[in-house]
């Protein structure tokens, strides 16, 4: 057992490491929908993994024959890994993954490859609002996408305010259909201190062209009609690790039940855990 020296010694020490400021990290994401301003610096290295819940109601078949209504979960899992090329600008590599929210046989499958690029023109605080641009390119096995993203944010002190202006075009080469489609965010974020930030965001995702069929005969990734979100965010730093939550409410059916077969239901929880290399 320590002696009592020993142990006054121990306590000081955990004491001074957890009143020290953590390291500034890569690119957290205190907003997870968000994407952030910050790139990585040059030749660093950084994995993150996205985790994607999002409770819906489904058909479950009963041993008599008849049906009923029940939750399933429906994941999205995505692991990233992000390079500096330069300290302005990183290229990263996605792996895809989901798995549907049906009642009996969930299965996770391999969704698609995704590569991009991020680029900020200047460093915090020059201009009067930090700009980047983000561009992404994803191979499925029956799509193609393009994704890009004006990035902006601004900090006043301890708060933080950022938006991205998100579009996307997804072509189906199987069934020759194009979907054009919109994804914005805001939010805003206090930090207590380098370790612990809240915050509040506001995302919704929509089509520009008219969707073909029933709202709840389209695919989860393009709703027939706008879905829009908004929650709470916490963001937690260590030297090397961070993890950003944040759970939205959907906004567009606050006064109506979870419809059978929504791919978009009523809650979205979003949680990221970043590592650096």
């Amino acid at each position: 057992m320590p002696s009592p020296r020993r142990r006054s010694l121990l306590l000081l020490v955990a004491a001074a490491a957890l009143a020290a400021p953590a390291r500034a990290l890569a690119s957290p994401h205190p907003l997870p929908f968000t994407y952030p301003y910050q790139t990585v610096p040059a030749e660093a290295l950084e994995a993150e993994q996205y985790v994607d819940l999002v409770p819906m109601r489904v058909m479950r078949e009963l041993p008599d024959g008849t049906a009923e209504g029940v939750v399933g979960v429906r994941s999205l899992l995505q692991t990233e890994l992000e390079y500096g090329i330069t300290d302005r600008l990183e290229a990263a590599i996605y792996f895809a993954f989901q798995q549907g929210g049906t009642a009996t046989t969930p299965a996770l499958q391999f969704k698609a490859l995704k590569q991009r690029l991020h680029y900020r023109f200047a460093e915090s605080g020059e201009w009067p609002v930090d700009v980047g641009v983000y561009l992404e390119l994803a191979e499925a096995s029956s799509e193609l996408e393009a994704e890009e993203k004006l990035l902006v944010s601004r900090r006043f002190g301890a708060v933080s305010v950022a938006a991205n202006l998100w579009v996307e075009q997804e072509w189906y080469f199987q069934t020759r259909e194009t979907k054009h489609i919109y994804n914005p965010t805001i939010g805003a974020t206090y930090e207590f201190s380098p370790r612990l930030s809240i915050g509040a965001e506001y995302w919704l995702r929509g089509r520009f062209d008219a969707a073909r069929g029933p709202a709840m005969g389209e695919a989860a990734d393009a709703p027939a009609s706008a879905a829009h979100y908004a929650g709470p965010t916490l963001l937690l730093q260590a030297s090397k690790l961070w993890l950003a939550v944040g759970a939205y409410a959907r906004l567009d059916r606050l006064g109506a039940g979870a419809a059978v077969g929504d791919p978009y239901g009523k809650l979205w929880v979003r949680t990221i855990v970043g590592l650096d290399l």
